[in-house]
């Protein structure tokens, strides 16, 4: 079943715009209903550097939607939530998606532009907030895929953190075999040099380990392995593999660099955000 894609423009003094006046002729073509999210004005002007401002509609409702148009939904048009202008623009789209059960796309931003005055650490966990659950950043690629336990988190806090999240990490693997997303192996990555080196360097793999025995009593349908060292991790890489991470850096390098094709999937939301991996 296809579904509309409700498109938050991201910053706008970025490489967004150059990624969506490429992919415009494709999404015609295809023929996928979309819908721009943000300040008109704005979106407009950064078009027209692309000539395609000509191709702008604005329109107040989904039901006025035109083919072969990039309509836009004015976010200033809607009861403002937040002074923050991209705070206000991805919850506007998430809104929209979730009423229109659409694909929300957000497109990166700069998370300092709201850091400055804000507590945010990224839009995956923003979204959590306003859907009221926990949300995992799920990077997947051609070749293997990716999810970090801790995200945007100074690495001083990691620990305390991943400690925390593999306590709960239930949840996880109960949307992913809910879903069928069934991963050929399931491989958790140390959060010490080499693994801990059997306690000597950390305590953490140890308590991965009894996580991992406790999770293959519970879900059949996956082969878990681990904890490696992440050093070694993605020498050998069988194809769908999903690598969890115990933080941002440690998977997002090897994943970045060997994949080709790469897009970021949020679990936890009643509907399906897609963002470019960036």
């Amino acid at each position: 079943m296809k579904r509309n894609k409700i498109i938050c423009v991201g910053s706008l003094n970025s490489i967004n715009f150059e990624i969506l006046s490429k992919s415009i002729p494709i999404l015609f073509k295809k023929k996928i209903i979309f819908f721009v999210v943000g300040n008109r004005i704005k979106i407009k002007k950064n078009f027209g550097f692309y000539k395609l401002d000509n191709l702008i509609r604005n329109i107040n409702k989904i039901s006025d939607y035109e083919p072969k148009k990039i309509n836009v939904i004015d976010s200033n048009l809607n009861k403002k939530k937040y002074s923050n202008e991209l705070l206000n623009d991805i919850s506007v789209a998430y809104d929209l998606a979730i009423r229109t059960n659409s694909d929300l796309i957000t497109m990166p931003i700069n998370k300092y532009e709201i850091k400055k005055k804000n507590n945010f650490n990224g839009v995956t966990e923003f979204l959590g907030k306003l859907s009221k659950t926990k949300t995992y950043m799920l990077m997947r690629g051609e070749l293997f895929s990716i999810i970090p336990l801790t995200t945007h988190i100074p690495l001083k806090k990691v620990s305390k953190n991943f400690v925390n999240e593999l306590i709960n990490i239930d949840n996880l693997f109960k949307f992913l075999d809910k879903n069928n997303f069934l991963f050929k192996n399931i491989i958790f990555l140390g959060i010490n040099p080499h693994a801990g080196e059997n306690g000597s360097i950390g305590h953490e793999e140890k308590l991965i380990k009894s996580k991992i025995k406790k999770l293959r009593d519970k879900f059949k349908n996956f082969k878990f392995k681990g904890p490696v060292s992440a050093d070694s991790a993605f020498k050998n890489i069988e194809k769908n593999s999903l690598y969890v991470s115990a933080f941002h850096d440690q998977a997002l390098i090897p994943f970045k660099i060997l994949n080709k094709r790469q897009i970021n999937f949020t679990i936890g939301l009643k509907i399906r955000r897609f963002s470019p991996a960036h």
